[in-house]
């Protein structure tokens, strides 16, 4: 399991290709996680880098009859449509596709954070905003998101007629 952590601020250069921190690289073992990553754009506009297996683990999974459905089928071409498979260089640099930089607002600053199970790579200034407006509310924060985790582990009550 990937235990990713921090904040570093890189450039990516004038090829588009950033730098993956060595204390990022170094936690993910590729022999069990695979070489490179699975980017994908969060619902937020951040770029998400996956290892390719925790985007094993993530990834949605439908049952094949589910195709019948219109918004089966496009959800699928969104969440695999537009993840891309990107290799790392022997630098540790990453090429970022120019749709998928235009798309996270991701210029020359960045920011690249690890979160557990995977790293995001945000424009600088946008991160230093979440850091200006979410620091102050993290205890509240973790109480809501510690709340709300333990409401989704309840066990379900028994079926009638079974206790």
């Amino acid at each position: 399991m990937l235990f990713l952590t921090g904040h570093f601020f890189h450039t990516i250069d004038a090829k588009s290709r950033v730098t993956i921190p060595a204390k990022l690289r170094e936690v993910i073992n590729t022999a069990e996680q695979g070489y490179g990553f699975v980017a994908v754009v969060s619902a937020d506009g951040i770029l998400c880098l996956y290892t390719p297996a925790a985007y094993h683990e993530i990834a949605p999974q439908f049952d094949p009859r589910s195709q019948t459905r219109a918004e089966v089928r496009d959800f699928r071409r969104l969440a695999y449509g537009l993840a891309d498979q990107l290799e790392i260089d022997r630098l540790g640099r990453i090429l970022i596709p120019e749709a998928t930089a235009k798309r996270c607002g991701l210029k020359r600053d960045v920011a690249i954070v690890g979160v557990q199970d995977h790293i995001e790579v945000w424009p600088r200034d946008r991160w230093e905003e979440f850091l200006d407006a979410r620091v102050p509310q993290q205890d509240e924060l973790a109480d809501r998101a510690m709340s709300r985790e333990r409401e989704g582990q309840k066990p379900s009550p028994p079926a009638e007629g079974t206790a």
